[in-house]
């Protein structure tokens, strides 16, 4: 059986450093054989003998729905199994953690980034969102379904879809409204999430937000150099 890394195209845009150290960890401890392109384009090269080792919901999804893969694995939940994985240590900080939309019925993945929040040293807020209840995942629920994404994925992106109430389209001011109502929901300032989307929509409505992908690694973007100094406050 051949392990397939799909890297996540829009992971890999938003956070360079740290998706490119990812791979390379992935690859040295044997998570995955080899590493492939886009979902899109590569997934239905997949076969009954292959595993799809990914990191981002959206790939997850069409996956699932529309490639003929043997087996499917999470990126968090491999790290969170292998007790000798490198992990940063933020002991002292507090954060929330919001649940992607994409993923809200995938309680594995959901356990898995609280596991490896607690194993660094942060205390976990939950929010009142949580899990299965999750409808957010940024503005991407505020437009309609990307075409390709219901063509895959048509029974989590139109039937499901319909029934949960999102890809319902907002002007731009309404999703601005949105954004910050929803991160006032939010009891604390900090928000750990696994999905960009989730960061960008965080970072929008005024929270700081931080994937699970720049704590693991300890590779922060840009505008988010205050993680690290926050790091740097508690040790």
């Amino acid at each position: 059986m051949v392990r397939k890394l799909f890297p996540g195209c829009k992971v890999k845009a938003t956070y360079p450093e740290a998706s490119e150290w990812l791979a390379q960890k992935i690859l040295e401890r044997g998570y995955a054989d080899e590493i492939v392109g886009c979902c899109r384009t590569d997934h239905q090269t997949l076969t009954p003998n292959d595993t799809a080792v990914c990191i981002c919901n959206n790939c997850m999804a069409m996956i699932d729905e529309d490639a003929a893969n043997g087996d499917m694995a999470n990126i968090w939940m491999l790290i969170d199994d292998d007790p000798a994985f490198p992990l940063p240590d933020y002991s002292g900080l507090r954060m929330g953690i919001q649940d992607c939309g994409r993923a809200y019925d995938r309680r594995d993945v959901q356990d898995a980034v609280r596991s490896l929040m607690t194993k660094m040293g942060i205390e976990v807020v939950e929010l009142p969102d949580a899990r299965e209840k999750s409808i957010f995942c940024g503005m991407s629920f505020l437009k309609d379904v990307p075409e390709q994404d219901a063509c895959f994925a048509p029974n989590r992106y139109v039937k499901e879809a319909k029934e949960r109430g999102i890809f319902v389209p907002k002007n731009e001011d309404e999703a601005q409204a949105a954004m910050k109502e929803h991160a006032a929901s939010i009891p604390v300032d900090d928000v750990v999430c696994y999905c960009f989307a989730c960061d960008a929509g965080l970072g929008a409505g005024g929270k700081n937000a931080y994937n699970i992908i720049e704590l693991v690694s300890g590779k922060f973007s840009d505008h988010k150099k205050v993680m690290s100094e926050s790091r740097s406050a508690v040790e």
